[in-house]
């Protein structure tokens, strides 16, 4: 298997050798075609013969005498030279700067000034002086209209001033400082987004240190700038290297090019001659279309920065020098090497492993079936031991008063007649008993028949609660019924809702150790009937809320009281109120009593 599996490894680094050679062949042929295709481009949009020729998703610079064009249209943060700015007219606004400088007359420098505005010549820099003496004189609204008028002329967007810096910026940055001073931060803020939107659109031709500078301005004034976006600044950036790439081949008189990976593992391909600078930056994902591998290849690659070592281990890295770009390409396989022998060690692991899950399910199943049987054993055991208690206290209770009355040993006539009482009494609850169990194991079987008729709900829970009151008076226990009004017909069993409904009673007194009084509510909400059985006992933990109303489980807390029953109560409760079409539900919390409530929808509903 060993030797098998070294073959295999070997096999696949002689198909992954070739494969690199062809793939990095490919990217060599590629780049050449993509220069050849630059050299050609003369105007931009490329013509579709050249365009043909170049990769999708490519964006193209042309710097020329004309000036620079990108296409698709980007914006250029700033560029590589601005225009000249134009020489200062001294001589014209000397009396002005006399007036404002020296002689601090403000009035009449604005005054001079005037027909300066009138002339096209002179029109920016008088509006420029204009708006800056009124805000010396203390008039920052007139200033702020005057710069406002000077960036809204036509020309104040191409022309310079002495400096070097549009008109129309110098106003527009001007009166952001002007309204930051006099309080109106609001529209301070509105016009500097508006100033940085127009520096990141390009609006003005600007050099790289000015743009740097009135981007900066925007954080002094308060209204936060952040940083350009990367992708705009080096792309402004990248324009400026060609262009001194280009004045560098005009100066040697000879033609230049090259193919650039970038950071962002993007690539610049460029050609430079002393007429024209062509170049095209292409995506992150440009070695796709250049590094084409056969389909269903099976190898995967990952290029290597310039300089950067290549990993120990590589399964094989190639140079780009064929393709004259610098560093490495890493080739290596794209899944694990899967020979004969791995796929019959394949075959053995599922086998192994597949026998093992079939032991553990059959484990599993096993310990689960006994589990359930050992709980439903116990709850079973549980419950004979429960009703042979019920059977066992009234029977005896029974037969010693039967042998009093039979061995004429009661000679009173009060006490006979008490004793005929308590016979007729536990008579009953035997009677009861018998009946409960009988029905359980009907409904468990699916046999009990339902008489199902109209019924007044607030009748049926008095009779219920008539019926138990002389039980619950002889335990020392009352019950307290709250009745609503209006019409409550419902369509159930008669002898099942009572049933359930003393059920839910029995519980209320069985549970309540020291409360002894017992409440029954009756309300019509939303189309539907409850029936709230309510107690102040012992409780029930939340946890077991679910449980309980399964066949033979009782409560932690009542069995740790010793309190006794059958665990079948709350299961026919359940199941009447499924067979009404309605619910039964809980409220319930340890040490603060219980409430059971059933909830029937209204007859027609």
């Amino acid at each position: 298997m060993e030797q098998d599996r070294n073959l295999e490894l070997e096999r696949s680094r002689e198909r992954l050798e070739q494969t690199a050679d062809l793939a990095v062949a490919e990217l060599a042929r590629s780049l050449g075609d993509w220069d050849l295709a630059l050299r050609e481009l003369q105007s931009l949009p490329p013509s579709p013969s050249v365009r043909a020729k170049l990769p999708a998703g490519a964006t193209f610079i042309l710097i020329s005498p004309g000036g620079i064009t990108v296409y698709p249209p980007t914006p250029l943060l700033f560029v590589p030279e601005s225009p000249p700015a134009p020489a200062a007219a001294s001589r014209v606004f000397d009396a002005i700067d006399e007036l404002e400088l020296r002689a601090q007359q403000y009035d009449q420098a604005i005054a001079g000034l005037q027909p300066l505005i009138h002339n096209p010549a002179t029109r920016l820099e008088a509006l420029l002086r204009t708006a800056r003496i009124q805000h010396k004189a203390g008039r920052p609204d007139a200033a702020l209209e005057t710069y406002r008028r000077l960036a809204g002329e036509s020309a104040a967007d191409m022309a310079l001033t002495s400096s070097g810096v549009p008109y129309a910026l110098l106003a527009v940055n001007a009166r952001c400082r002007i309204l930051v001073e006099v309080g109106r931060r609001d529209q301070a803020a509105s016009e500097g987004r508006s100033l940085r939107s127009a520096l990141l659109q390009g609006r003005w031709p600007l050099s790289r240190e000015i743009f740097e500078y009135h981007w900066s301005e925007l954080d002094r004034l308060g209204i936060a700038a952040g940083q350009p976006p990367p992708a705009d600044f080096d792309f402004a950036v990248l324009v400026s290297r060609l262009y001194a790439r280009w004045q560098r081949a005009i100066r040697a008189d000879a033609n230049a090019g090259g193919r650039e990976p970038q950071l962002d593992s993007s690539l610049v391909v460029w050609n430079a001659t002393a007429a024209r600078v062509t170049a095209l930056t292409l995506p992150g994902g440009w070695l796709d279309s250049g590094l084409k591998l056969p389909a269903n290849s099976g190898v995967r690659w990952r290029m290597l920065s310039p300089g950067e070592p290549t990993p120990a281990g590589v399964p094989f890295a190639r140079s780009l020098a064929e393709a004259q770009i610098p560093g490495h390409i890493e080739f290596s396989s794209a899944g694990p090497i899967r020979g004969a022998t791995a796929s019959r060690r394949t075959l053995w692991l599922a086998a192994v492993a597949l026998m093992v899950l079939l032991v553990l399910a059959s484990g599993y199943a096993v310990h689960r079936g006994l589990s359930q049987e050992l709980r439903v054993a116990r709850l079973q055991s549980d419950f004979v031991a429960a009703v042979s208690h019920e059977f066992r206290s009234p029977l005896t209770t029974l037969r010693s008063i039967t042998e009093l009355l039979v061995q004429n040993r009661i000679a009173d006539d009060a006490r006979r007649q008490r004793s005929y009482q308590f016979l007729d009494r536990e008579t009953n609850r035997l009677h009861r008993l018998v009946e409960d169990l009988l029905d359980f194991g009907r409904m468990e079987s699916g046999r009990k028949q339902y008489r199902i008729e109209p019924h007044d709900a607030f009748q049926l829970v008095r009779a219920a609660v008539a019926d138990f009151s002389e039980e619950a008076a002889a335990n020392g226990f009352h019950v307290e019924t709250n009745l609503g009004s209006g019409p409550a017909t419902v369509r159930a069993d008669e002898e099942a809702l009572r049933r359930a409904v003393r059920n839910l009673l029995e519980n209320a007194m069985k549970y309540s150790l020291e409360c002894r009084t017992v409440w029954v509510d009756v309300e019509v909400t939303d189309h539907r009937v409850s029936i709230s059985v309510r107690d102040r006992g012992m409780g029930i933990d939340p946890v077991e809320h679910r449980a309980i109303f399964q066949k033979f489980v009782r409560g932690d807390a009542a069995k740790k009281a010793g309190i006794k029953g059958t665990g079948i109560g709350l299961s026919m409760v359940r199941q009447i109120s499924e067979a009404l079409g309605g619910e039964v539900r809980l409220e319930s919390r340890v040490g603060s009593g219980s409430t059971f409530t059933i909830v029937l929808p209204l007859a027609g509903n």
